[in-house]
């Protein structure tokens, strides 16, 4: 057992033990029910969503019988989870909490054969990430953008900003509608609201799924309140904003299915300008799948996360890049990042430059010229074997000492000379 599930048990008994009304909770039953959960692939025994109980069940039933108070036990965990404010995931509590009530628990046959969800839209992806069924090359490290300009990118986002208003507004809580599974604000709650956010009331309930998808907004079972998120944010930590959207990107677009993720994973994996044509293949199963992915990648780009670099060619921006590193490692998938470039020689910058993606040259080039006097800069360039266009170093050096800039540089250099897909970025 690990220590995040021990810490977890013992957490939950503290609690049991301490409410006004002593909780069920049996330590056995308990102890099954996280191992279960962590078993089928949970990143955190917080981390609960409908799918998670509905898949723990299945995993359960396949036993001779569960242990005495199995179910009582699992409702006193979520409790234990809302009450606490440790719930991770932004799925509402009452209808988990109404899921775990009815989900059915009566044993079957071990030998029934579970049906797998089918993931060959997805089976590229999960390849390059190296958790498929083939040998994948080495994922090639990013530039991760500063958190203070992610942050300022993401609040340029206006739904992310309203969400952030309505979590403001919400404070310190506001009662849910009362005699429904669905969370929403009372009646009264929404005509307010759209008047503070200068909205339609029918805006409302998107921007409050928003809101609790970023993170912004958190729910009890009986309360509306500013979650951990609005805090970050309105404390100004850097890459709060930036997270929130990242987190809440997906509920911005309103598509269902997994096909804006797996665009941008594509897209961030490349990291190049793709053609809706190189990308067609993501919306395999969809009636038009060409039409699927162009409105996918529309979607995405008015909200930030790709921006189209001629007509019908995309690549992803420094807040998509972010939106799926963070998800990634979310799900234990660590991607490596480009370390600092400050100390490296010119030689060492261009041995790097050929191992990262193509559009990650130009933001790496700018770091390192940022710190050198821009003659002595190019000159190691040269000396490191860089071949000027036209075989002219000494204009050159004059353009670079002029303007100290990696497109400067990018565009005064020999075809194919550094990093040959570069100009594949656009």
């Amino acid at each position: 057992m690990t220590d995040r599930l021990i810490s977890a048990i013992s957490d939950c008994l503290d609690w049991a033990r301490a409410a006004r009304n002593p909780a069920p909770v049996e330590t056995e039953a308990l102890v099954l029910l996280l191992g279960v959960h962590r078993d089928r692939g949970a990143p955190d025994p917080a981390d609960w969503t409908l799918d998670d109980v509905l898949e723990v069940a299945e995993a359960i039933r396949r036993r001779e019988r569960p242990p005495h108070g199995f179910r009582d036990t699992w409702l006193s965990w979520c409790d234990h989870l809302v009450s606490t404010g440790r719930l991770i995931s932004t799925e509402s509590p009452r209808r988990l909490r109404a899921l775990i009530e009815t989900v059915d628990l009566d044993p079957i046959d071990p030998t029934t054969p579970v049906e797998e969800p089918a993931f060959e839209v997805a089976a590229p992806l999960l390849d390059r990430l190296g958790h498929g069924e083939v040998d994948a090359d080495p994922i090639r490290p990013h530039l991760p953008a500063p958190p203070r300009d992610l942050d300022a990118l993401a609040e340029d986002c206006p739904l992310l900003c309203r969400a952030a208003r309505l979590a403001d507004w919400v404070a310190p809580y506001r009662l849910l509608r009362p005699g429904t599974e669905h969370d929403a604000l009372n009646d009264d709650d929404v005509v307010e609201a759209a008047e503070t956010l200068d909205v339609a009331p029918e805006e409302i309930g998107p921007v409050f799924g928003v809101a609790r998808a970023a993170g912004l907004l958190r729910t009890t079972y009986l309360h509306i309140l500013p979650g951990s998120a609005a805090r970050a944010w309105s404390r100004r930590r850097p890459g709060a904003a930036a997270d929130a959207w990242a987190d809440a990107l997906f509920t911005m677009t309103a598509l269902p299915g997994p096909t804006p993720f797996l665009l941008l994973g594509e897209l961030f994996l490349t990291g190049r300008a793709r053609s809706i044509a190189d990308l067609a293949h993501i919306g395999a199963g969809e009636d038009d799948p060409a039409g699927h992915v162009h409105r996918s990648l529309e979607a995405l780009s008015r909200l930030g996360a790709v921006e189209e670099t001629a007509p019908g060619r995309y690549r992803i921006t420094a807040l998509g890049d972010h939106c799926v590193d963070r998800r990634l490692r979310v799900s234990g998938i660590d991607l490596p990042r480009i370390p600092p470039v400050s100390d490296l020689t010119a030689g060492e910058l261009l041995d790097l430059a050929a191992r990262v993606r193509p559009i990650d040259v130009e933001g790496l080039m700018d770091r390192w010229l940022a710190v050198r006097r821009p003659m002595g800069a190019a000159h190691d360039l040269l000396a490191a074997g860089l071949p000027p266009a036209g075989g002219d170093p000494e204009a050159f050096v004059r353009a670079v000492d002029a303007r100290p800039w990696a497109d400067t540089v990018l565009a005064l250099v020999a075809e194919g000379a550094l990093a040959p897909d570069t100009a594949l970025v656009r």
